[in-house]
C-alpha cells in the first residue's frame, strides 16, 4: 500500500515537472503581435471627448504618438510636434526641473532631455 503511494506522488511529480518543461518552450519561434490601441501611449493633440465634460480625454484626429520625439534633438522634436499643431516644454533638462506653465493645453508635450535630445516623455497636456 505504502509503495504505490510512493509510486503515485513520483508520478504526479514527473508530470508535473515535464508538464512546466512543456509550457516554458510553448511560446519558442512563435512571434505573437498584439493588435488594438496602445492604451499607454501619451497622444498629441488630444480633443474634448464629447460627452459633458469638456477635458480633453481622447486624441484629436491628427495626433500623433509622442513616444515617435524619444532620441530626437530638441529642435528635430519641436519640427515633428509642430507638424500636429502640438509645442514641446522641456521639464527637466540635464537633470536639473525647470519652470513650466501649470494652465492646461491638449497641444503641450511635457518632455526631459539630456545633452539637447529627448529622453522621456512626461505628459501632454500639463495642469496642476
Amino acid at each position: 500500500m505504502r509503495t504505490r503511494w510512493i509510486i503515485t506522488l513520483v508520478t504526479v511529480a514527473v508530470l508535473g515537472i515535464a508538464g512546466i518543461a512543456v509550457a516554458a518552450r510553448g511560446g519558442e519561434g512563435e512571434s505573437k503581435k498584439t493588435t488594438g490601441t496602445d492604451l499607454t501611449a501619451l497622444m498629441c493633440p488630444m480633443a474634448p471627448s464629447g460627452g459633458s465634460d469638456t477635458t480633453p480625454s481622447k486624441p484629436a484626429k491628427n495626433a500623433f504618438n509622442t513616444a515617435e520625439l524619444i532620441g530626437l534633438s530638441l529642435a528635430g522634436a519641436k519640427a515633428k510636434a509642430a507638424q500636429h499643431s502640438c509645442t514641446i516644454v522641456v521639464s527637466l533638462e540635464d537633470g536639473a526641473g525647470k519652470p513650466v506653465p501649470i494652465d492646461v493645453d491638449p497641444r503641450r508635450i511635457y518632455v526631459y532631455t539630456e545633452k539637447g535630445r529627448v529622453t522621456e516623455i512626461e505628459d501632454v497636456g500639463g495642469g496642476v
